[in-house]
Formats: C-alpha cells, structure tokens, sequence
C-alpha cells in the first residue's frame, strides 16, 4: 500500500478545510498532545482506549492484525453463525459487505497477519503450531496488565504459556479499575489449548459465565469455555456492577458450517452432555456460545480469581424467541450485550445556570445500552437497545431490565434489510445515547456500506436516532462512516469518522481521522462550553494544530478517539512522526516521504479550562495542500496494512 492514500484528500473535504480556514483569524489551539507511556517492547503499535477522571490512560497494542475483532461477540458484529473461520470466508465478507475492490489483499492480511503477528490463521492453527505470541497487550501506568489471567479450567492439565494471552482495554470502572478483556492464553499439554477466547476483566477479576439458563444449570462447556466481555460499570446501592455480555448456551454444534478445517464442532459433545475436557481437544478450540446481555457485582476489595465473590446475572430476555428455541434457531445464535450503562442524577447535570435538573423517570436507577436480538421468522436481527429497569429491580435475579429497540436504528425498514446490524456504544447522566448503524453491503449509500453514527433520547417514550450526517456538519457527510466510541456528560461525542468521501464500495477504503462533537443536547448542554468549538464538529487534528512547524504537537495526527472525560481529556491514538511533519497541514509528509511513523498512544489535554466562562480559543485548522509526488517506501508502517481492523471499525454482514 502506498502511503499517500492515507493522506490525499477527496476534493468535497478540501472544500470543507478551505471554508474552515478562512474563518480563523490568529494563531491558537485548543488541545495539546501527550504522549502515554507504554512499555518499552509490549508490541510495535499503541492505542489511547481509555481515560480516567484523574487523567489517567490505558489501552493496548499490536504486533498484527486481529483476525476476528476482539471486541465483538459475534465475528464482525454479525456472524451470529459461526461460520466464519478461515481465509475464503474473511474474503467473502469482504466482497459483500465491504465491497473493496482489494478484498483478496484485506483478507489476506487479516487471516495470516502481518510482521509474524497476529492474523486468524496463527490462532486457528495453535493447537498443533505450538508457537502462539500475543498480538494484543494491555497497558496502563506504563506497566502491562493481566499478564496471567486467572482460570479455574486447565486444558488437559496443561502448562500455561507466558505471554500468549490477548489483552484489549475498554474503560476505566466508576471504581477506577481497567475494565477489558482477555483471553485464557494457551495452555501447553503436548498441543496447545485455549480455555476461552474471551473473558472480560476489571483489575486483577476475571468475570465468569453464565451459570443458569432458562432456570437450569448451564452445560458444563459454558463455564469451562464460555466467553464475556466487559465494557462499563455502574455504583447502584453501595455496590459496584460491571456491565457487558456472557455466554448462556451452547451454539449450534451440530452445524458443519461451524467446523475449521475438517474439525467436527460437533463431537464436543457425547449423548448430550459435553465432553470432560473439551479445550484439549482440536476440534473444540473454535467453539462459540449464545451470549447475552450481563451484570457482574463485584466486591470493591476485587479477588484474583474468577469465581471468588463474582456474581453475574442476565439483564433482559431476546425480544420474540420462539417456543421452541431455546438459545438457537436456524443454526443461528441468539445474542445481547450491555455496551454503556448510567444511573441518573439530575443534581450532577452541569447545567449553565446553576439551575437543578429537572429528575427523571429513572432517576437513581440504572438505563443501559447495547443490542438485543429481535426474532424476525428465522433472522435473528442484532439491532441496537436501551434496556430500562423494571419497578422493584432486584439485581440478584435474571431479566431485571426491559429492552426497547431505537426507532431508526433498526435493520428493517420497510421489507427490506437496510443495515446488517446495529449497536449504542455509550450513555451520559443526561441519557444521552450514542451509537452506529452497519449499513448493509447490499445497500450502500453513496458509495459505502459504513457504520452511521447516531445519537438518541432515552428518556423519550419512543427513542428514535438522529444521525449526524443528517445535523449538516460538513464533517459528517451522507454516507460517512465511523465509530462512536464514547460521550461524556457534556454531550460531548468522540470516536473515529471518514476523512474522505471516495467510493468504498468498488474502490478503496477510505481514510479516517479521530473526531469530537460538542452535541447540542437538549439536556446538559454548556452554551459557553460548546462555543468555544465554535458551535460544531471537528476533526481533533484542527484542534491540535498550534501552527508550529518545530512545535510538539506537529509531530502527531489523532486518527482515532477512544475516551473523554468530563474535564475534556481525550484518550486517542495518533500517528507520530519524530520531528514534526514537514508542515502543519492535514497531508504533510514525515520527511519529505521517506520519514517513518508510528502508531502510538496519546492524551489530548484541553489548553483552557473548559467550563471557565471567560475561556477563549480561537481555533486555527490545518490547511490542505496538494503534494506533487508520492510517498516512498521509507514512511511504510504496519499500521497501514492493519489499522482498520486493529482499530475495531465495524464493516458487518448480514447473511
């Protein structure tokens, strides 16, 4: 890949960077740049994941592509089936749901990795490779984190296998703990075996399955393998609650689909019970569950095991299961997940005035956000869901939550399956919900199958999505696509967005760049606050940009946003050229071509104090030139072979 197409702009965003200019006037800038310190060697590339209310970060790197994402419970955020497991089905999903027109090249890097790193093919074929490497390592306070996870399961009485365990980062809990997730690693019994691919983590905790299902005992595969993932937290009553998803059943393994490479998914069980020792065996390493929507209390002192003192219960129910369904239908898996979570308090609602919120419906409980499954005949709909508590919630019992579908945000409009699927990733104390849309493959919208941003009103009877290519923010055109990755309680969006408007679908992928959104809420909203963004949506580059040349925060470009708090720091990631790009504009080289960059880590620390009322920043966005020659071979780095799926940019199917 050359480098030059990370950075050549499309001429509507030219436009869009020639209008912004020609309104600044002098020189200012409303963030700078701090590189986070990450261990020396935990791998080639860092990301920005998470922040706290103190400042601190954390995240996680790569060493290659992850193959499937880390961050999904179905493969792509779709494949509720299973059936996704080597190079000619990543292909096909390309082909029809990305629509590239290099999905042989895209495929092949994520099923074989890059740099000997990373890439499904390493993790399918551990057992008898016996050589696995972590691709993903987590980090914070410049040390790395869950270095051996806990387990009560030992694959055939193994050995564990230092370092072979992936680690992503999510969120800091209201507790100030990193909440993530990581895998078992490998267990060495003459093969390799794989407890879990995932299980998700806050501090030193790991968060077990389900135990029950539907009232009964679930089988004994579900607490040995099953998966969960962990992404917010809550403080209700005194206790502390972490928030995601875990699996409750078997998937259906009576399905060839399902099977790698002749491996028969389906003798993990014998006259209906599971085999004893099923990560032993070769044919197991790949098994997957039905997942839903879960709350873990965890004690505030957190044990180092997975079972001691961890509790977790399911929230709500899928939304129209058949009689007969049990946990499956159509060898499809039914699946929920909990992706944000509040508890209301309208006395710490930042409003301008100093007035007090008026409380609602919910106030002192806690609204949480995700996706549920919606059973349409035999397609189960993954569609994006605010779960709300019923009256006398008891959080010691199932199903405690009600979940309501948003309006807009689902699959089916009108007959026809417009989006593959569709998630909220966040809520505010303002119920404030963020989210994305996956448009399907075989309905693009100007040129691409993206992920449409959202935002909704949970506190409405009827929450319907406004997408924000629909404010008429330039940034944020008609068919762009991206990641809403968090809000803070200002109503303050960000996350990842197009950077360019050429064609994806028959064409390439398009650049992206990290991004904030001053939303103007109805709820929550700063006027001083929000003008000092001038009212609007920005690429976090125009922010940075102090018009310095030889000044520190020309040497990166934020191309994604991960975290905000309520100060206004942001955790990111950036591209750093040491020195500083040749200039301050948005497609400056690093050294002239042929200058290397990096992938790292980064804190965005506001300049001003952004409640001061006699705050001013004038902001200066980088300008656009055109460059006249390509990129040399000297300015390659890994991140330009892998960083959409390192970055977890959702391009899901619908089968």
């Amino acid at each position: 890949m050359n480098c030059s197409r990370i950075f050549k702009l499309s001429a509507v965003a030219t436009l869009v960077m020639a209008s912004y200019s020609a309104s600044a006037e002098t020189v200012n800038h409303l963030y700078d740049v701090v590189p986070v310190d990450v261990p020396d060697s935990l791998g080639l590339e860092s990301y920005g994941s998470a922040i706290d209310e103190t400042g601190n970060v954390a995240g996680d790197t790569r060493n290659g592509t992850d193959g499937l994402p880390f961050r999904d419970e179905a493969p792509f955020g779709l494949d509720n089936n299973f059936i996704y497991q080597d190079f000619d089905d990543i292909e096909s999903y390309c082909y029809r749901q990305l629509g590239y027109n290099s999905c042989e090249n895209w495929a092949t890097r994520e099923w074989l990795g890059i740099n000997d790193a990373g890439g499904l093919k390493r993790e399918r074929e551990a057992y008898y490779d016996k050589n696995y490497v972590a691709n993903a390592n987590g980090f914070a306070n410049n040390a790395q984190i869950m270095t051996s996870p806990a387990s009560d399961y030992t694959p055939g009485n193994g050995t564990f296998v230092a370092g072979s365990n992936n680690v992503i980062v999510n969120k800091f809990s209201v507790d100030g703990e990193v909440m993530g997730t990581t895998s078992s690693g490998y267990y060495d019994f003459g093969n390799y075996g794989l407890a879990y691919r995932e299980r998700g983590f806050v501090g030193t905790t790991i968060l077990p399955p389900a135990t029950t299902f539907e009232d009964a005992p679930v089988s004994d595969i579900v607490t040995q393998m099953g998966r969960t993932m962990a992404f917010d937290s809550f403080s209700y009553e005194g206790a502390t609650y972490i928030v995601g998803s875990a699996s409750v059943a078997p998937f259906d393994y009576g399905d060839s689909d399902k099977d790698y490479n002749g491996r028969d998914v389906g003798k993990c069980f014998s006259n209906g019970q599971s085999i004893a020792d099923p990560a032993a065996e070769d044919y197991c390493q790949n098994f997957a569950f039905s997942n839903k929507g879960f709350i873990w209390n965890v004690p505030t002192v957190a044990p180092a095991t997975e079972v001691d003192g961890v509790t977790g219960v399911a929230v709500a129910p899928w939304v129209n299961v058949a009689s007969n369904d049990g946990a499956t239908r159509d060898q499809k898996s039914y699946m929920s997940s909990v992706r944000g979570a509040v508890v209301p308090d309208s006395t710490l609602i930042p409003n301008e005035d100093e007035s007090v919120a008026d409380p609602t419906d919910y106030e002192g409980k806690p609204v949480l956000v995700g996706y549920n499954t919606l059973r349409d005949d035999n397609n189960l709909l993954m569609q994006a869901a605010i779960f709300y508590p019923n009256d006398g919630l008891d959080l010691t019992q199932d199903d405690q939550w009600t979940s309501k579908f948003i309006s807009r945000a689902v699959v089916e409009d009108d007959g026809d399956y417009i989006y593959a699927n569709t998630r909220a990733t966040d809520i505010n104390n303002n119920l404030m919900v963020i989210g994305e849309s996956k448009r399907s493959g075989f309905y693009p919208e100007n040129g691409a199958a993206a992920n449409r941003i959202f935002v909704a009103d949970a506190s409405e009877e009827t929450p319907s999505a406004t997408y924000l290519s629909e404010t008429g923010e330039s940034i944020f055109f008609t068919g762009s696509g991206g990641e809403a990755k968090a809000v803070n309680n200002y109503n303050e969006i960000v996350g990842i967005i197009d950077a360019e408007t050429a064609r994806e679908y028959n064409g390439k992928q398009r650049r992206h760049r990290g991004f904030i959104n001053p939303y103007d809420f109805d709820v929550g909203t700063h006027d001083t606050r929000r003008a000092l963004f001038q009212n609007r949506a920005w690429w976090l580059d125009d922010l940075t940009n102090d018009d310095d040349a030889s000044g520190n925060n020309n040497q990166f470009r934020i191309i994604a946003a991960s975290d905000i708090n309520d100060k206004g720091e942001i955790a990111a990631t950036a591209l750093y050229c040491a020195g500083g790009y040749d200039n301050t504009g948005h497609n400056a080289y690093c050294g002239g071509g042929t200058g290397t960059e990096a992938v790292v880590a980064v804190k965005l620390v506001p300049t001003v104090d952004l409640n001061a009322l006699d705050a001013t920043a004038t902001i200066t966005p980088r300008s656009v030139e055109q460059q006249s020659v390509e990129r040399q071979g000297g300015s390659m780095a890994p991140w330009m072979l892998g960083l959409l799926g390192l970055i977890g940019l959702r391009r899901r199917l619908k089968k």
